[in-house]
C-alpha cells in the first residue's frame, strides 16, 4: 500500500465510492485528511483519484494479454475485462 498518500475519511462525500483515496484498504498506519476534501459548492474534489484505471492503459494492457494469448479472434472484452481487473 503507497502509504505516502493521505485518504480521505469520506463523511457525506458524493463521490466516496469512485474514489481510490476511500476505498483503499488501510492495512497499517496511514495518514487521513482532517477534513474531507470535497468542495460542496462546486461539487468537485481537488484531491480525487479514480478507482477505475485510465482508458489508454486498459487498451494496453488488454493488447499484451491478446498477443500472450496467441492472437485469438473474437475476445476483445474478454481481453478488456481480464485488462481492467488486472490494472485495478
Amino acid at each position: 500500500m503507497p502509504y505516502d498518500i493521505i485518504l480521505c475519511p469520506g463523511k457525506h462525500c458524493p463521490i466516496k465510492q469512485n474514489c481510490y483515496r476511500f476505498t483503499l484498504e488501510v492495512l497499517g498506519r496511514q495518514d487521513f485528511f482532517a477534513e474531507i476534501p470535497y468542495n460542496f459548492t462546486n461539487n468537485s474534489c481537488k484531491h480525487f483519484i479514480p478507482n477505475r484505471p485510465d482508458e489508454d492503459d486498459i487498451r494496453l494492457k488488454a493488447y499484451e494479454i491478446w498477443q500472450r494469448n496467441g492472437y485469438p479472434d473474437g475476445k476483445s472484452l474478454e481481453h478488456w475485462l481480464q485488462a481492467e481487473q488486472e490494472l485495478m
